[in-house]
């Protein structure tokens, strides 16, 4: 069944979202030049999977949420699905106009309901969330900003430090080859992902063409960044996502075992915004 996608611009800008497949951002266009910052897997169709279903093989792109984890855990309500349920949930309308739009998903497995909304201003794009997380455990919420590796882009980031998320996985941070993971370029075959350290609440994204991507985010909350690359290396895919987060672990156990998560019930609240020239 063909998805539906929603439209919201402005002279400078344009987002596509698709509510029925987790409300995520399809596109986003910046109009003067055409550069559309969202990476899309051509070889998935966008259509809707079923709770539970295998991410990588379902990873569809675009820029979405990952919720209650990321590693697939157990939760004292029961197992948490792989890359958690919210990238795969439908999410309903409560507001369409032209420089905005507001969903909501509820009946998730864990008892959790989010609402989100998505609006546009001149250059800029603002998302908020705000959830309750009833159930009584540790959890994750993460955000996963795919943008495409189409020519070389490289990465503005101040005082960081970086290490492997898992040192198994990846060709680059082995050799601390860290000039290669923040200035990418296309089909080198190079991939991994990486925790920065020390992030900023801002980092920009530019490529040879000199469009700049300025992503701002909820530093209080997302108080960990995470950034997986693949220039060709990892399934042919071309991409980027930045992941800011909750955790600064991808497995709940280690992140709790180092005070580095968060835990419900809580009424959990963040956001972000992403500027382009």
């Amino acid at each position: 069944m063909e998805v539906k996608k929603y439209l919201i611009e402005t002279e400078e800008i344009s987002a596509e979202i698709i509510p029925a497949l987790g409300g995520r951002i399809e596109s986003l266009i910046y109009k003067p030049s055409g550069k559309n910052w969202v990476w899309k897997n051509d070889k998935i169709k966008a259509t809707q999977v079923p709770t539970g279903s295998n991410y990588d093989q379902n990873w569809q792109g675009g820029w979405e949420e990952l919720f209650p984890n990321d590693a697939i855990e157990d939760f004292s309500w029961g197992k948490g699905y792989d890359h958690g349920e919210l990238w795969s949930a439908s999410w309903k309308i409560k507001k369409l106009d032209e420089n905005k739009l507001c969903l909501e998903t509820k009946n998730l497995t864990s008892g959790t309901e989010f609402f989100k909304s998505i609006s546009v201003s001149e250059s800029k794009i603002n998302v908020k969330y705000t959830g309750r997380v009833n159930f009584e455990d540790y959890f994750l919420f993460k955000l996963h900003l795919a943008i495409p590796v189409d020519n070389k882009l490289s990465f503005k980031l101040k005082n960081y430090e970086i290490t492997p998320v898992d040192k198994k996985f990846g060709n680059i941070l082995e050799n601390n080859n860290h000039s290669k993971f923040f200035n990418l370029e296309k089909d080198t075959g190079l991939y991994d992902f990486g925790y920065i350290n020390k992030p900023t609440k801002e980092l920009t994204i530019e490529d040879k063409n000199k469009n700049k991507l300025k992503l701002s985010y909820d530093i209080d909350n997302l108080k960990y960044l995470w950034i997986f690359q693949s220039q060709g290396g990892w399934m042919g895919h071309n991409v980027v996502v930045i992941e800011p987060c909750t955790n600064g672990r991808k497995s709940l156990k280690a992140a709790v075992s180092e005070n580095m998560s968060i835990k419900g019930p809580i009424n959990f609240e963040t956001n972000y915004s992403v500027e382009l020239s």
